[in-house]
């Protein structure tokens, strides 16, 4: 089986800590909210590991976001058509889409992207601020529209941590475990192949990657921490889902590299090397580095009893 254009990949495992097992399923029942305001999301999901939520999203928030889509649709205008965006190719282009009577027809034929809609829709916006209140950052949320038999974005990584929830239809996600640069939890990407912040994956890319195959129907909730890479696509049925991008630019990599240019410590090997091993693995792959070029030496990861 093909999902955005690569094969069925090697799954992981699935555990439910902190959610209810239902039907064969981890099934969390506190909607996003208190998803993301609870200390096993924040301790042992965010920025760690992917995790899938079926029906997560409680009911009113889904009555509220039905017919997003027309409504966003029919508010395209000449000072915002840079926001509603075409894949083309696996890639987004702006020049299919030259006013809002040609949205319908369009969305039928080819999957559609409307950038910022936190702004554009007042339930939208609900989410964002919900996001805000608990992690600190308000998000950018994108929307897709995809029709049935239809390929998304082909295999990358986002340099934001990401929500998707999914609001009508259904879409499968291949999703993998970071390979390569995506296991620094990176903050930036390259269109360029030879650049090392390069973000596109090939099927050869991802032979021997630890990926997993997820459905996603109404209600849903995936979560991938930055650098997770991910294949979306349809079958059968259309698709409208959010897209909700939590942008990190500053890193621990960045912390260490402002202290040890600063001067911040008066013993830099020391306490750089004890801060490093109370960093969770994945937060280690961007720091390792500069903490050798600053002093450090060659420590490694460890959870530190006094962390």
């Amino acid at each position: 089986m093909l999902v955005g254009g690569l094969p069925w990949l090697s799954f992981g495992a699935v555990l439910c800590l902190g959610e209810e097992f239902e039907g064969g399923e981890c099934v969390w029942k506190d909607g996003l909210e208190g998803l993301v305001a609870s200390a096993e999301f924040r301790d042992r999901v965010y920025q760690v590991e992917h995790r899938y939520y079926p029906g997560a999203l409680e009911i009113g928030i889904r009555t509220e976001l039905d017919g997003v889509e027309t409504r966003v649709f029919r508010k395209m205008a000449d000072s915002n058509r840079g926001l509603f965006k075409v894949i083309v190719d696996g890639k987004p282009t702006t020049d299919r889409i030259k006013n809002s009577g040609e949205i319908p027809e369009v969305s039928k034929m080819t999957p559609i992207i409307v950038n910022t809609m936190q702004d554009a829709d007042p339930s939208v916006g609900r989410i964002a601020d919900t996001i805000a209140r608990h992690l600190g950052i308000r998000p950018n949320i994108n929307m897709y529209t995809s029709p049935p038999h239809s390929v998304g974005l082909t295999a990358h990584h986002d340099p934001q941590d990401v929500f998707v929830i999914q609001v009508s239809g259904s879409k499968t996600w291949l999703v993998c475990d970071p390979i390569g640069p995506g296991r620094s939890l990176p903050t930036r990407v390259s269109d360029d192949p030879s650049h090392d912040l390069y973000y596109r994956y090939s099927t050869k890319d991802l032979e021997g990657a630890t990926c997993r195959e997820y459905e996603l129907n109404i209600g849903d909730i995936l979560y991938m921490p930055r650098g997770t890479i991910h294949a979306p696509a349809t079958h059968k049925n259309s698709s409208v889902h959010l897209t909700v991008g939590i942008d990190g630019d500053f890193t621990w990599g960045d912390f260490f590299k402002g202290v040890a240019r600063s001067g911040g410590f008066e013993k830099p090997r020391e306490s750089l090397s004890t801060l490093f091993t109370c960093l969770p693995q994945r937060h280690s792959w961007n720091s390792r580095k500069v903490l050798r070029t600053s002093g450090g030496g060659n420590a490694r990861w460890r959870l530190g009893k006094d962390c």
